[in-house]
């Protein structure tokens, strides 16, 4: 077996008949658990950390969930993935308000090492800002077909990049700190969620800039995009009537270490 592959088709169910977001969880991560991919202690975490952090994705037309738990509950790498004809929802990732998508598409991650969450997250999250390619996922109805274009996308090789060019901002009088991400895998999808939970809090205008990339600060799949794992220096600035406040609530979830959230 390719250990460098996340997706197998034994690890696809079309179609996910269910009509809560609990009973496609437990199918999908108790197929992982037939299959060899995790402990059996893997679905009822995930489920558990689905109330408390969860991540339903704002993505248009075609919603999609990227459920996952720590690593100690996995054996080896893999994602599942379920098609669902009926949607069920899920609430948004990184929304304070909670507010509900519509999912047709989960892909549920099993990660065995915290130094590849970042990979993972970041390769998923760049897949569902295809709208072409999630719209041929839920109108395809044949198995090999989808299998095939799943193993193509979820098993595509990542390029390193050769050279790092920092971002050239343009110079600007607003309010900004750098920062260093001290948490052990960085900004992925907890720390994310909480980072942008109190972004949304503020009227302003913040931005996030790492590297040669730029993010909104209140949009979550930008901001894992950005792939700030530990160690990374971020910018941030902010533009509004509550800037200064905004800028220092953030300093301080950083500082803090996100909380101590895992």
């Amino acid at each position: 077996m390719n250990e460098n592959k996340w997706f197998f088709e034994e690890n696809l169910i079309f179609p996910l008949v269910v009509t809560t977001k609990e009973k496609a969880i437990k199918k999908l991560g108790n197929l992982l658990f037939q299959n060899g991919y995790v402990k059996e202690t893997f679905t009822p975490a995930v489920i558990a950390r689905e109330q408390e952090f969860a991540t339903g994705l704002p993505t248009s037309e075609v919603g999609v969930a990227i459920p996952h738990t720590d690593a100690h509950h996995v054996i080896k790498q893999a994602i599942a993935v379920g098609i669902l004809p009926s949607p069920v929802n899920f609430c948004e990732m990184g929304d304070p308000e909670d507010h509900l998508v519509s999912v047709r598409l989960i892909f549920m991650l099993a990660v065995p090492y915290k130094n590849k969450v970042m990979t993972v997250l970041q390769q998923v999250i760049a897949i569902v800002q295809n709208k072409n390619f999630l719209k041929e996922l839920v109108t395809t109805n044949d198995r090999k077909v989808l299998a095939e274009r799943l193993d193509k996308h979820l098993n595509a090789v990542q390029k390193e990049k050769v050279e790092q060019k920092e971002t050239e901002r343009v110079k600007s009088d607003l309010p900004e700190i750098t920062l260093t991400i001290r948490h052990q895998v960085g900004l992925h999808a907890r720390p994310a969620t909480l980072f942008v939970k109190i972004a949304k809090q503020f009227v302003s205008n913040i931005t996030v800039f790492y590297k040669d990339k730029e993010a909104n600060a209140k949009s979550i799949m930008k901001i894992l995009l950005l792939g700030a794992d530990y160690g990374a220096e971020v910018t941030i600035r902010a533009e509004g009537e509550d800037a200064d406040q905004a800028l220092w609530a953030l300093q301080e979830l950083v500082e803090s270490n996100f909380g101590g959230v895992d």
